[in-house]
């Protein structure tokens, strides 16, 4: 196996900006003020984010990007992970002295996102293993021993801590630390041992045991409604997830928030044993403890989009000296940057106004210019290490077969595990035939006149409610699982094809019984026709109909981002389907500028097939009575198996649209990326930059 080079981040004079709103006047104008807007032209205004950063992340070290709330330090990162697209980017990025891009680094680092996205079904295990199964990892050497490294440093940390706080009784510790096994689990043990090969069980084994997840490796992720791994076991699980592809650079947005002491010391002991194995580790941090801040090995402070320091933790009190600024012996370094640097305490507005953040902040990045450690880092980014890139250190995705079969268990697993909605959706398939059958119960065996009334209605209903549940059970589920998908689909774990294939080979089926269950009690109950061939075509209908919502539901889940955009939707979309059905309005005589809408729904197609299906040659004591109610009804010229190719095509029409949509999101979300990995991995297999003419001396 081929060594990893060491990869050394180094960036120059890096800018951001984007384009703002302008506000009317010093307080927006107030109402009159937006009033006298309506009709003109909106003014934008250039905001700058990042302000000529120069810095550099290097290999075997963990940087640390401190600042306050709003100071840039997410979008620093993002920007340097190809996550942002949306403003413009100024400056210079290298990758051991190739010329690169956040599109292009993002071919080599995994990237692990403040807010932990995680399909809640899946266990610990098996959503390291996802990672492994459908992002293969590097092939390359890995270190043997980082996981007894990090075990050793935990137990270390844990002894100290149990002799300083033995009278600490922390609930929210102690659930994190606890040696008693969690109580939730699926079944109450380990589920079955999967299919994957050794080398996948070992990888998988190695980082659990790196991120102390052994108690927890069974247990299921959950969510806000049904909680089940801890805050810092989750955490440590989004870490992992990414750590286990082995990225010779691995980005962090702020991995200790929201975590009690003892978590976020862990996860920085595992961030440092990840180092170690000579990775280059970036994350932004929020208040870093004393003990915290002893582990990284370099820091970089932004205010107000400006950076204030880039240096080696070692000097980072010295040259608050130096400023004027002097750190106490017992004050941690990073309370007191925020506390008397940034911020005076001592001031009755703690924050101060704006305009004096920003002349502080002009201050503070003054005087780091003019400092002999801004030499001195320049001096780093001027030589940097310029190892040749390896292909093989590129970021890898499964195949397409791989990714089907792999999301479509999936899928099939978070069905089974969500028992409670198939369930409701069996339940409510059987209460809603039996519904519909009691109370239109043996019509056949009533005057012609009722007959008639009776089975339209009741056709009218089935065509409806099959559509119209099966939107509604497609965009609950759907729409919760949409972020996944696209934080999932950002990582490069799967394509959009073999995600829509495999969602699709295990709803099929569900949409295929429940209208057939639904068919078998409603049929024979409602007292239609007692033909054979008359009830298969009656039940085809209904898996057409349930198919064509199922669509539907899948487009509007797809294009629309939140459930209440949905809801708002949803109404707009079928009402206009529901009045041109065929039983609420004669469109054959209805108003000619609006008759087309017929054309267009669904329900008209299936009210059709059904009533044709039904009423065609029905005779009632020796009357043509059906023929002649067709005609009333107007309908429409077309047979029953006709109308079932219509609604098919409407069916695949909202597909292909439903696909077409999920490429859009994908696509904007990605940005430049699209279709640009090649082109990328060429940029950074190249020379390095003319400017870096001198090999790298040792830094």
């Amino acid at each position: 196996m081929e060594q990893q080079a060491p990869l050394q981040i180094s960036f120059e004079d890096l800018s951001y900006t984007v384009r703002v709103r302008a506000q009317v006047g010093p307080s927006g104008g107030g109402l009159l003020g937006r009033l006298k807007t309506i009709g003109s032209k909106t003014r934008y205004d250039d905001k700058i984010i990042l302000n000529r950063i120069t810095g550099t992340f290097r290999p075997g070290r963990v940087t640390a990007i401190l600042g306050p709330s709003g100071s840039g330090k997410t979008t620093l990162l993002n920007l340097l992970a190809g996550y942002e697209s949306s403003g413009t980017v100024g400056g210079k990025i290298w990758v051991n002295g190739r010329p690169a891009s956040g599109a292009s680094i993002r071919q080599l680092a995994g990237y692990v996102n403040q807010d932990d996205v995680i399909l809640p079904t899946q266990t610990v295990g098996e959503a390291i293993t996802m990672s492994i199964v459908l992002r293969p990892p590097p092939l390359s050497s890995m270190p043997p021993n980082s996981a007894e490294a990090a075990a050793e440093s935990r137990q270390k940390h844990a002894e100290k801590s149990t002799e300083q706080n033995s009278g600490d009784n922390n609930a929210e510790t102690d659930a994190e630390a606890s040696p008693l096994p969690l109580p939730v689990t699926i079944g109450g043990r380990a589920p079955p041992k999967s299919s994957v090969d050794t080398k996948t069980e070992q990888r998988c084994t190695h980082a659990i045991r790196l991120f102390g997840l052994e108690k927890c490796q069974h247990t299921i992720i959950g969510d806000s409604s049904a909680k089940a791994v801890s805050g810092g076991e989750r955490k440590r699980t989004a870490i992992a997830m990414e750590n286990v592809t082995q990225p010779p650079i691995l980005l962090l947005d702020e991995p200790s928030s929201g975590l009690d002491s003892h978590s976020a010391l862990m996860v920085m002991h595992q961030l440092k044993a990840v180092a170690n194995e000579g990775r280059t580790v970036a994350a932004v941090l929020h208040q870093p403890s004393s003990e915290m801040f002893e582990l990284i090995d370099d820091i970089l402070i932004l205010f107000e989009g400006r950076l204030v320091y880039m240096g080696e933790r070692a000097g980072f009190v010295d040259y608050l000296a130096q400023l004027g600024h002097p750190c106490g012996m017992y004050s941690n370094p990073a309370d007191h940057v925020f506390n008397s640097v940034l911020y005076d305490h001592r001031l009755t507005k703690h924050m101060g106004s704006q305009a004096g953040a920003g002349e502080r902040a002009e201050w503070l990045a003054g005087a780091w210019q003019a400092s002999p450690e801004a030499r001195q880092l320049q001096r780093l980014v001027d030589r940097p290490e310029l190892c040749p890139i390896s292909a093989l250190q590129f970021r890898r995705t499964s195949s397409f077969q791989v990714q089907v079969r792999y999301l479509a268990k999936r899928a099939a697993r978070n069905a089974v595990r969500n028992q409670l909605i198939i369930r409701i959706r069996l339940a409510q398939s059987i209460i809603l035939g039996l519904l519909i059958g009691l109370i239109f119960l043996n019509t056949q065996n009533r005057p012609v006149s009722v007959q008639r009334q009776n089975f339209s209605g009741a056709l009218f209903f089935t065509s409806v409610t099959q559509m119209l549940l099966a939107m509604l059970s497609v965009v609950n589920v759907f729409s919760q699982e949409r972020l996944v998908f696209l934080r999932e689909w950002q990582s490069g774990y799967y394509g959009l094809p073999a995600y829509f294939v495999s969602k699709n080979l295990v709803e099929l089926p569900i949409q295929v019984v429940l209208p057939i269950v639904y068919s078998a009690i409603a049929y024979w109950l409602l007292g239609l026709r007692s033909d054979g061939t008359k009830f298969v075509l009656f039940t085809v209908v209904c898996v057409c109909m349930n198919l064509c919502g199922y669509s539907f539901g899948l487009l509007l889940a797809s294009a629309l981002p939140d459930m209440s955009t949905i809801l708002a939707a949803l109404p707009a979309v079928f009402l206009p389907f529901l009045l041109f059905g065929g039983l609420l309005v004669n469109t054959g005589n209805s108003t000619v500028w609006l008759r087309w809408l017929q054309w267009i729904s669904p329900v008209k197609y299936s009210y059709s097939a059904l009533s044709v299906n039904q009423f065609s040659g029905y005779v009632v004591d020796g009357q043509a009575v059906g023929d002649q109610y067709l005609d009333e009804i107007n309908l429409g010229p077309f047979s029953t198996g006709e109308n079932i190719a219509f609604i098919i095509t409407i069916t695949v029409i909202a597909w292909v649209s439903a696909y077409l949509a999920l490429l859009y999101l994908t696509n904007k979300g990605r940005g430049k990326m699209v279709n640009a990995t090649k082109r990328l991995q060429e940029e950074l297999l190249g020379p390095p930059d003319q400017r870096f003419a001198q090999p790298n001396a040792a830094s």
